[in-house]
């Protein structure tokens, strides 16, 4: 993390977290992925890879916002705002929330850098936007719908 800009605002996002900042940045430092706490500051909707990309060109398509976007071998993650997992449902998604961590890269290791297989497709930023999980939902739902169709 050269870049004081960057840094200053990877600090804004650990700190609003709720994240042990030395340690992330060390693990930053190292190539490492840091342990940032879910469900203070944002929750996480996990869902499988191929309907996630889809998603999150569906929602640029439509022009909505995205906030942090975390892509893995298996699946992609969005932040939303904190208390909405408990209220969220969509086939094959999964979401963390209080008690949860994400092994999050530095928010400088955007798609197609990586980090121990993972990456960001919407760094966090300072402030952090989180992505409308209405818009998320909608977007999610005419994923999933268009590959089942894409199956039969």
């Amino acid at each position: 993390m050269a870049d004081i800009t960057a840094t200053a605002g990877a600090v804004t996002w650990l700190t609003e977290a709720r994240a042990d900042v030395r340690r992330a940045l060390a693990e930053w430092d190292r190539g490492d992925l840091a342990p940032v706490p879910a469900g203070i500051a944002w929750d996480v909707v996990r869902m499988p890879q191929r309907i996630g990309w889809r998603t999150v060109h569906r929602m640029r398509a439509d022009g909505a916002l995205l906030g942090p976007v975390l892509h893995t071998v298996t699946h992609v993650e969005v932040l939303v705002p904190a208390e909405t997992a408990r209220s969220w449902y969509a086939p094959q998604t999964t979401t963390l929330s209080r008690g949860d961590f994400v092994a999050a890269p530095d928010p400088a290791v955007v798609a197609p850098l990586t980090a121990r297989t993972r990456s960001w497709i919407v760094a966090p930023t300072a402030p952090l936007f989180l992505t409308d999980p209405e818009e998320l939902h909608a977007a999610y739902l005419s994923a999933h719908e268009a590959m089942r169709g894409m199956r039969t």
